[in-house]
């Protein structure tokens, strides 16, 4: 093979022109391509991997559903426990005829102003009753059992006249704060 010949020159210039031709093609076209490929695969993996989270949140939509219902009736159950501020007088006086169906005498009923707390008021209530040990308990247990939550965190028991005690307790019942109630209504999905 000479160098001289015009037919080796000339397959020399074709390999020559081949390797630049391809090297450009590698350079301008083949690589900026191939980074495009690897941002879309990403791009795509990732984009598969949220469908598969949404599908698997759409498939759990029906129990989560069934929850919020379930807790919007402990939630409506518990409002029922938790006078609003206008039923108070009226709790008041189930407390009193608890008082006296289990045979008490009241010295002192003195319900106090609402003390605000984060998301709920206390509202005090001062009692002073004579009556027997159990009829205390009785009317204790009376207390307990009333539909609306009301505490009695404190009893102080005295000896009173005639095989009596006298008990001065501190109870406390509660109402929602205005405006912390919780909407009713599921948010409309976007």
């Amino acid at each position: 093979m000479n160098i001289r010949e015009p037919k080796t020159q000339k397959l020399i210039l074709f390999f020559v022109l081949l390797i630049i031709i391809l090297i450009a093609f590698f350079q301008l076209l083949y690589q900026p391509n191939q980074k495009k490929i690897k941002n879309l695969i990403t791009m795509r993996d990732s984009l598969r991997i949220e469908v598969q989270k949404a599908e698997a949140a759409r498939e759990r939509l029906p129990e989560l559903q069934a929850k919020i219902a379930r807790l919007e009736l402990e939630w409506e159950k518990a409002k029922e426990m938790l006078p609003k501020a206008k039923e108070i007088p009226s709790l008041i006086q189930q407390i009193s005829n608890s008082g006296t169906k289990a045979g008490v005498s009241f010295l002192l009923f003195k319900p106090s102003a609402p003390q605000l707390k984060t998301n709920y008021s206390e509202i005090p209530v001062q009692i002073k009753i004579v009556c027997g040990y159990h009829q205390l308990g009785r009317f204790l247990s009376n207390v307990g059992n009333l539909a609306r939550i009301v505490n009695v965190p404190s009893v102080v028991i005295k000896a009173g006249k005639d095989r009596s005690i006298e008990a001065t307790l501190s109870a406390a019942t509660y109402t929602v704060a205005q405006g912390k109630e919780v909407p009713h209504a599921v948010p409309p999905r976007k």
